[in-house]
């Protein structure tokens, strides 16, 4: 094996162990995602410098890996939550309660073209793109927060001054 593809499993190998790890913080209590996801970021470059034998990244790099290791972790919570969802049989609760939700919202709103738009929240293509946007919305807070984890990690673990024999 190359270095080249050696460096690149062992990315792809520290950005999905540590997103395991911030998927799972994720699912304990979401505002806790807050902070699972940048220590997420930082997990991945930890786990990377020890798997390459403490090779140096950049923020920038960092900043990758971290993002990597969000998307493995979004991937992994959709996965879980789905299979929970799922094997509960909760989806009729969970489209009861969104539906409540949006009518309580539209009660409150005495704007006609605002009542209009929930109207549409609660058809089937209305329901599909508010999933469909709190995915991606979801998705870019995991990469984001991950990544920047991941930039603090090599910026706090880069070696100062020149490098030693």
């Amino acid at each position: 094996m190359d270095h080249a593809r050696a460096d690149g499993h062992a990315e792809r190998r520290s950005a999905l162990y540590a997103g395991v790890v911030g998927a799972l913080l994720s699912m304990i209590q979401p505002l806790a995602s807050l902070v699972a996801l940048p220590f997420a970021g930082f997990l991945s470059v930890l786990l990377y410098r020890r798997r390459s034998s403490g090779a140096e990244l950049s923020p920038r790099a960092g900043f990758r890996l971290g993002a990597l290791a969000g998307l493995f972790g979004f991937g992994l919570l959709m996965v879980l939550t789905a299979a929970g969802t799922l094997a509960r049989h909760t989806e009729g609760d969970m489209h009861a309660a969104v539906i409540q939700i949006i009518q309580q919202a539209q009660a409150r709103n005495p704007d006609p073209q605002a009542r209009q738009a929930f109207e549409y929240f609660m058809t089937p293509q209305g329901m599909a793109f508010m999933m469909i946007f709190g995915f991606v919305i979801m998705c870019s807070m995991f990469v984001l927060l991950s990544g920047i984890g991941g930039a603090i990690s090599a910026s706090l673990l880069r070696r100062k001054g020149p490098p030693q024999p």
